[in-house]
């Protein structure tokens, strides 16, 4: 297999960046800017497989808007399909070229900002004891999803609730169910975990590992949400001086509700929305499984707003890391840039321009994962395809995603910008 870029070392920073300026018709231009890539060729071609296997197995019937084009889904696919196909039988001298030849891409006016989450990895027992008193739910069968396009057409929006007297009504929000125990007593657990806050920071990410007392791990999965909406508590508590200027990381967020017991309730259910969650056979080199029901790569799984990146897409993302020194502080931040895949949605991701990125699992990509909330550029790539132009109607809904013209970034200083703490 050849390489598909050429890689730059990991000390340094990568010299990318995207224009700012969307054109409003696709130029190809026979100027190509440099691209590069900071991770390796395998996981890039695992998340183009994770892709294909979605296209195949339930992305097939609906058509997507990227600025003045339509896409249908089986175009996303063969898009995908000949990515592949360039990153595995053309030259790296020739790479570049072809992408500005084949590919269309599109990028959000307003930039891109990025965060990211991952898997954690929690002790948990199947029975509850003295210490492991807290559950991890399944979801309750009375929890009733409503997709409003199927009365109004075009409308994404889901609701969810539960039926009461023939009406639907919200369901139970996070008080009624950790605080007053509203679910207790319906066998809904699926493990009891001893330490509340992960077990929160498990809300959060929508999946994890939980390791039994027979050395089993568990893996568990976002089954549904009890449809109300995310509240940052992480934002409440910057906003009313809980954490000082700067302190708003997951990490610091999670010190102090361990720290402060007695007001860690009062905190966490201000956040009313609820995660339920089922079990997944998945091999241990696998990650969770995403919106689009296949398994998320690290680093190159992104979640997004459905109303503007379509499913499986391939992207193209520049944003800075962290660099943590050995107590799990910030030493530095370097730059990085690299293909990625659209795998995931998240409730708290809203936006043309956001996205979420898998960061991989276990406690030392939680720590980089909770530093991240960094601006940067990103690009939807459509690859070997020929767009037909959207409808008014249509585009008038999703026209957050403007067409730019290669190259769409231009060389970056290579600095390694350290951290101010």
């Amino acid at each position: 297999m050849l390489l598909l870029l050429v890689f730059l070392p990991s000390c340094g920073a990568l010299p990318l960046e995207f224009s700012s300026s969307p054109a409003t018709s696709y130029e190809r231009t026979r100027r190509v800017g440099v691209i590069g890539d900071d991770l390796d060729v395998e996981s890039l071609l695992a998340a183009a497989s994770a892709s294909l296997d979605y296209y195949d197995s339930r992305g097939r019937r609906k058509r997507y808007s990227l600025g003045r084009d339509t896409y249908s889904a089986k175009q996303l696919r063969h898009s995908v399909e000949h990515f592949v196909e360039l990153v595995r039988h053309t030259p790296t001298a020739l790479l570049h070229q072809r992408l500005a030849d084949e590919c269309r891409a599109y990028a959000p006016d307003e930039g891109a900002r990025f965060t990211a989450y991952y898997e954690p990895v929690l002790e948990a027992r199947s029975s509850r004891d003295e210490n492991f008193r807290y559950p991890v739910y399944a979801r309750p069968d009375e929890l009733t999803r409503v997709e409003l396009g199927r009365f109004f057409k075009g409308d994404k929006r889901l609701i969810h609730g539960k039926v009461k007297d023939g009406d639907l009504v919200p369901y139970l929000t996070r008080e009624e169910i950790d605080g007053s125990r509203l679910l207790e007593g319906r066998d809904l657990e699926l493990a009891w975990v001893d330490d509340p806050v992960a077990l929160y920071f498990l809300h959060v990410q929508g999946s994890g590992r939980l390791r039994m007392e027979d050395g089993r791990v568990m893996r568990v999965n976002f089954s549904a949400s009890n449809g109300l909406s995310y509240f940052s508590v992480g934002r409440w508590m910057l906003d009313n001086r809980v954490l000082g200027p700067g302190q708003g990381s997951s990490s610091a967020i999670r010190s102090w509700l361990t720290l402060n017991p007695e007001q860690r309730d009062g905190v966490l259910f201000r956040n009313p929305r609820y995660i339920f969650f089922r079990e997944v056979e998945l091999a241990d080199n696998q990650g969770p499984i995403g919106s689009l029901g296949v398994p998320l790569i690290g680093g190159r799984s992104i979640a997004t707003d459905p109303s503007f990146v379509p499913p499986g897409a391939l992207t193209y993302i520049i944003s800075r890391r962290p660099q943590l020194n050995d107590k799990g502080q910030v030493a530095s931040w370097r730059h990085f840039a690299r293909f990625a895949f659209n795998h995931d949605t998240g409730g708290a991701i809203k936006g043309a321009g956001r996205a979420d990125i898998y960061w991989g699992e276990g406690e030392k990509r939680g720590l980089e994962a909770g530093y991240m909330n960094e601006p940067g550029r990103m690009a939807v790539l459509l690859c070997g395809v020929q767009p037909r132009p959207a409808s008014p109607t249509r585009q008038a809904a999703v026209n957050e995603l403007g067409e730019v013209n290669w190259p769409f970034f231009k060389p970056l200083a290579p600095t390694v910008v350290a951290s101010a703490g």
